[in-house]
């Protein structure tokens, strides 16, 4: 199974996550709204969206991180393994233990988001976090 999670990983992502915002922002069409003007805004009468115009679309690079954090790529990270006996919030994971990452759950971690089942971009407005794993409520493609 591993072998084939690796491959959705690797082919699906993007198109899963395209999916998955288009239905966040039909479920909510004010959202929609606003990132259609700030596309329209930066792109002017242009039709083509060029990676250096993402750069000035901090709403669009906000629903993506939302659309992440809700809806991960995959549900875990690939395993991992203990590499020597180690104390994490009080449990014992001995030596060579398989560990699994949850995103899923680490995005919807109430400790660390406010109304995390909501989908809400604007938290990542003005927001350091990133997808490249440097921050560990949001790792949709692993650290």
């Amino acid at each position: 199974h591993l072998l084939v999670d690796i491959f959705d990983a690797g082919t699906d992502t993007t198109s899963n996550t395209f999916e998955w915002a288009m239905a966040e922002l039909i479920r909510h069409p004010i959202m929609m709204r606003r990132a259609q003007t700030e596309i329209a805004l930066v792109l002017g009468k242009d039709p083509t969206i060029k990676e250096a115009d993402v750069a000035n679309m901090p709403y669009l690079q906000a629903i993506i991180k939302e659309t992440l954090r809700l809806h991960p790529p995959t549900v875990f990270l690939l395993p991992r393994k203990a590499i020597t006996d180690v104390k994490l919030y009080g449990y014992l994971v001995p030596k060579n233990a398989q560990i699994l990452v949850n995103l899923w759950a680490i995005g919807r971690d109430p400790k660390v988001w406010k109304n995390p089942n909501d989908f809400l971009p604007d938290r990542f407005l003005n927001s350091d976090i990133d997808v490249k794993g440097r921050d560990f409520g949001l790792l949709p493609f692993g650290a």
